[in-house]
């Protein structure tokens, strides 16, 4: 009995020797020549825990207290993360939470690495599209998704083509194949009667074509050949998209989060600026964490695409943000005080009367005046003799009436003419000058409306007209009672793109020297104030900043404004344009150094609330304005005051911005 159980035991267990062989290609290292990897502290991809061979670790299913991640990840980072508090019933939670919230779940594939990368994208699309809840209403992000499809090439733009064989039928809409599968797809019986007539599907969506396909004229074509040909040629230039995406995801994503959605008009949503960066970061960890191209090449350029995506969920609502708030209140208060320099919209010269050729003067006047304006009046001419013998028999036909009316017993009440024009005239200047978002129009001051007592509330009255205060902005608010007028004055007018280099708040005053008492207006004492109360912004050139998008030509290099005074280290062309010269600029004796618009840095003085808008590297394009000292200008040396010893550098200051960019624009 002891040996069958022996023999039972034996026979359901495994016992080695002999060992069993190892499969083909595999080579099992003995414990003996076995070396511990450890861990990744900190991995590739921050969201994956991984050994040191950068095979992903895994949960244990059974939880222990002593499970935790050891390694600094997201996983880690969220799970250190003091419990927060719960959000107030009805507190709306951002689609990108709840994204976040399922993102580890929403694993898929796997993805064949020997099919085509055309294949392995467009499907990844489709399980990118449909493993997650898409948020409704005005978010805009199907839209957004949509838009990136497009410049992917996930998503054609069909073209549109006339048939020149087949005649034409005007006023008629003609549906094509796909519009009607999905009429017959979408469409839902009433419910309210069984039975009852089919309710109307709701309108398709249709994608945005890019504006550079808007007014195209549809392309013309004689058979059904020719239209295969058409949509051959539109699946083969996407396909040219998505291998330029793939071969360099970088560049792509660098030129759809910045001029690409600047043509697009993306720009000028603020859900937009910070919902579409979200949305391609969702997409890109979504490729990387299904190992969609576990490539090499593939995968480290994905990685590196996540950088440019981080700087744009930063930066591209500061863009709004920048354009919100510059010029500040100096910069306005700066061109009240020097008046504007930009190429903006000016008041045109008020047209001289005596500046017209006789022949183009007003046939209307009373009186005709010769060329010789000290000559005497001349006869009324012809039409005038004309125009007084029509009013004469018009009083003629006023008199004649008004006696008929006497002779009826009927009483005549003459208006004084002079007050209804006087009234009128008022009335008139009040239309012109009122504001036309008012859905009111002031009437006769002193009628009554019709049926009603002058005392009466609703008796017609003009209303009060809410003009408002004409905003003037001063240097007094910050600088008081200055000289700064009298010692500065505006200097070189740049119009350019620039970078963001460095910015500044305002020193401690302690650190600031104290100005000597005079009588005497000192410049270094003026900026010695404009340092002690603004911050400080250096801006340095961009070269080359429109190779890509090629969308403002006008400003793709400085310009030197007609405004501007001071010397330049360049050549100036008509237009403004300015050519580099080769050399640095000579130091000249007295004066300022001549400024060159391609090398030398400027700073600008702002107010300290606007640096937390900024960020090193963006990109502001706008008319930058010199303060210049007055007494750079002043050619007699008898009236010239003493150089300053103090060597300071020029200040600038805003006075107009036009773009505003983030660091990668492309």
């Amino acid at each position: 009995m002891t040996t069958l159980l022996q023999s039972s035991a034996v026979g359901d267990r495994l016992t080695f020797p002999p060992f069993p062989e190892a499969p083909p290609g595999v080579t099992i290292i003995p414990f003996k020549d076995f070396k511990e990897r450890g861990i990744q502290m900190f991995p590739e991809d921050d969201e994956i825990e991984s050994d040191g061979l950068g095979i992903p670790t895994v949960v244990l299913k059974t939880r222990h207290d002593t499970d935790q991640c050891k390694t600094q990840t997201k996983r880690k980072n969220k799970a250190e993360l003091p419990p927060t508090i719960p959000a107030a019933p009805g507190a709306r939670k951002e689609w990108w939470d709840i994204w976040m919230d399922n993102e580890d779940s929403n694993m898929t594939g796997p993805y064949n690495p020997h099919t085509s990368p055309l294949d392995r994208l467009y499907e990844a699309a489709a399980d990118f599209r449909k493993t997650r809840s898409w948020p409704q209403g005005a978010t805009g992000i199907s839209a957004s998704w949509d838009q990136f499809r497009l410049f992917v090439g996930l998503l054609s733009n069909t073209p549109v083509w006339t048939r020149t064989d087949k005649p034409q039928i005007e006023d008629e809409y003609e549906s094509s194949d796909d519009e009607a599968e999905f009429t017959k797809e979408q469409m839902v019986e009433a419910h309210v009667n069984r039975g009852g007539p089919k309710r109307p599907p709701p309108p398709r969506t249709r994608v945005r074509p890019p504006y550079a396909f808007y007014g195209m004229d549809p392309i013309p074509v004689g058979s059904d050949q020719e239209v295969q040909t058409l949509l051959t040629n539109e699946n083969a230039r996407r396909e040219e998209q998505m291998i330029d995406f793939l071969n360099d995801p970088e560049l792509k994503i660098r030129i759809f989060l910045s001029s690409y959605m600047r043509k697009q008009g993306l720009i000028w949503t603020d859900r937009n600026l910070i919902n579409i960066p979200r949305l391609v970061e969702f997409f890109i960890r979504f490729l990387v964490r299904n190992r969609v191209f576990p490539e090499s090449d593939f995968d480290r350029e994905l990685r590196r695409s996540l950088t440019v995506i981080g700087l744009a969920t930063k930066e591209l609502i500061l863009t709004s943000k920048i354009a919100k708030q510059v010029p500040d209140e100096f910069s306005k208060a700066c061109f009240e005080c020097f008046g504007r320099k930009s190429e903006g919209y000016k008041p045109l010269d008020p047209i001289i009367e005596a500046d017209k050729p006789w022949s183009q003067k007003d046939e209307t006047a009373e009186v005709s005046l010769t060329k010789d304006e000290s000559s005497e009046p001349a006869e009324p001419d012809a039409k005038r003799l004309k125009l007084d013998s029509e009013t004469s028999g018009s009083e003629a036909a006023v008199d004649k009436f008004e006696d008929e009316l006497k002779a009826a017993n009927v009483e005549v009440i003459k208006v004084d003419d002079s007050a209804l024009m006087k009234e009128a005239e008022q009335l008139q200047i009040i239309r012109d000058n009122v504001n036309p978002d008012i859905d009111t129009l002031p009437t006769w001051a002193k009628s009554e409306g019709w049926g009603l007592n002058s005392d009466d509330a609703g008796s017609w009255e003009t209303p009060a007209l809410d003009w408002g205060p004409v905003v003037k902005f001063s240097l007094i608010p910050f600088l008081g009672p200055t000289a700064f007028p009298i010692t500065h004055t505006s200097g070189v007018v740049e119009c350019s793109v620039r970078r963001v280099k460095s910015y500044s708040e305002p020193p401690n005053p302690a650190t600031l020297p104290k100005s000597a008492l005079t009588n005497e207006e000192d410049p270094d004492a003026v900026e010695i104030e404009l340092e002690r109360h603004f911050a400080k912004v250096v801006l340095s050139p961009w070269a080359g900043w429109d190779d890509y998008s090629d969308e403002m030509p006008h400003m793709a290099k400085p310009r030197i404004l007609e405004t501007s005074s001071g010397p330049i280290h360049g050549v100036v062309g008509t237009v403004g344009q300015v050519e580099p010269v080769s050399g640095a600029a000579a130091t000249p004796a007295e004066g300022p150094q001549p400024h060159d618009p391609f090398n030398d840095d400027i700073t600008l003085l702002v107010q300290p609330t606007l640096l937390p808008v900024l960020s090193p590297g963006m990109g502001l394009g706008g008319t930058w304005v010199q303060i210049a000292r007055s007494q750079d200008f002043i050619t007699d040396k008898r009236k010239k005051k003493k150089k300053s010893k103090r060597v300071t550098t020029r200040y600038w200051y805003i006075d107009e911005l036009v773009l505003t960019l983030p660091s990668y624009h492309t």
